[in-house]
């Protein structure tokens, strides 16, 4: 048995994990530099807030109906969800973590309402997060099944697609659009829109063959998980990254190089500890700085792609390649306003050899590093470029308290 359990408007959950005078009012979590609006409270979404919409369009309703806003605070969300998945974990014979929010589960096929409940109960009382749950033989249905435990307050946040008879699985799954559907987006709906096929009822009875023909092995895959026959395993281990990318638009533009400098010597630190966590060493860097097409009078981006000598997860190392990079394409005069470093070339640490003594120190240096940023701050210790608070930062003028990673901005019991 498959189950998919996914964190009810995660972000703005987050936050009222931390502010209960929050749990009745409507709420919603903005995108960087307090952008867009990319979570919403159920309360929210009733006044007619969607999800994707500006803030500015928005803020009649906000003003109106003392919507509460929050800027996106990953250092929390990102702990709180590392809390679910390592308590669901525990509670599944085997676990696939699918984002930030989601996580795949095999359960025993007995009892699967009551473990389902579990689950709810468990996540909701350690760490105060409400969840729905889908249950089902395949990941597509388990999806569908969570779809409706959402949408369906009468299942109480749970369901379990084999207790529930062919008859009623189908009454129910003809009311939902096709677009709901697990990798169905917008012009693929369009398209099986086009032939007839609008309901998930619809597409589950269609000939998989001939579907195969217009739409590709996926579409065919689709059709037999909606059946039962399941095609995708759970997969309890992640294949490497083929790249990593660190990138950020910036709070406001920056017009010289000092704070370029900052942005990308910062952009560098964090994607070299990323790498040194999932044991991949890289060997080629791709360096981009672009102004704002929206409001240029010409878009501009200058881009690199430079190669290290060996590969290598060296903060030290890396920092020098992408600052020879920026010096050999920044342009002054422009305002820029994004930049970011892509790390290619990714190889498991244990596959190269680097047996170099100095390679080895360098390793270990870094490695103390990262342990000392991650006792104490971020930034306690950066290079001579960096600063604490370049003008380069996003814009986050509504961000909660960094409650369960900062000791000092843990939360005050008065």
């Amino acid at each position: 048995m498959i189950a998919l359990v996914d964190v009810n408007n995660f972000y703005v959950s987050c936050e009222r994990v931390f502010n209960r005078s929050l749990e009745k009012n409507p709420v919603v979590v903005l995108s960087n530099n307090d952008g867009c609006i990319i979570s919403r409270s159920n309360q929210a979404k009733l006044l007619g807030i969607k999800m994707g919409m500006p803030l500015f369009k928005a803020q009649s309703i906000i003003r109106q109906h003392k919507v509460k806003i929050y800027s996106s605070n990953y250092p929390l969300y990102a702990d709180m969800s590392n809390r679910v998945m390592q308590l669901l974990g525990k509670l599944a014979e085997d676990q696939e973590v699918y984002s930030i929010d989601e996580c795949f589960l095999k359960l025993k096929r007995t009892n699967c309402l009551q473990q389902g409940r579990l689950i709810r109960f468990k996540i909701l009382k350690d760490i105060g997060l409400p969840v729905c749950v889908g249950m089902a033989e395949t990941k597509t249905l388990a999806k569908l099944a969570n779809y409706m435990a959402k949408k369906n307050p009468e299942f109480e946040g749970v369901v379990c697609f084999s207790e529930i008879d062919l008859a009623a699985q189908d009454r129910l799954i003809k009311k939902i659009p096709v677009s709901e559907l697990w990798g169905i987006g917008v012009r693929l709906a369009k398209r099986l829109n086009a032939i007839g096929i609008d309901s998930v009822y619809q597409l589950k009875t269609a000939n998989p063959k001939w579907m195969k023909q217009l739409f590709g092995v996926n579409m065919e895959r689709m059709i037999y998980e909606l059946n039962g026959i399941q095609c995708y395993p759970i997969e309890s281990f992640k294949p490497d990254q083929k790249q990593i990318i660190c990138s950020r638009s910036f709070g406001q533009t920056i017009d010289n190089f000092t704070d370029m400098a900052d942005a990308i010597t910062t952009f560098v630190q964090k994607a070299s500890a990323k790498l040194r966590k999932q044991e991949l060493l890289t060997k080629e860097m791709i360096l981009f700085i672009r102004n704002n097409p929206f409001t240029a009078k010409q878009p501009i981006q200058y881009l690199i792609r430079l190669k290290h000598v060996i590969h290598t997860d060296n903060h030290e190392q890396l920092m020098r390649l992408a600052m020879a990079g920026l010096t050999q394409i920044y342009q002054h005069n422009t305002a820029y306003h994004k930049a970011g470093i892509i790390l290619l070339d990714l190889k498991r640490a244990q596959h190269v050899n680097q047996d170099c003594a100095a390679q080895i120190i360098r390793a270990n240096l870094s490695n103390a590093l990262d342990a000392i940023r991650s006792k104490y701050h971020h930034n306690i210790i950066t290079s001579g470029w960096q600063s604490k608070d370049g003008k380069w930062q996003m814009k986050q003028l509504n961000k909660s308290q960094r409650f369960t990673t900062s000791w000092q901005e843990l939360l005050e019991a008065c």
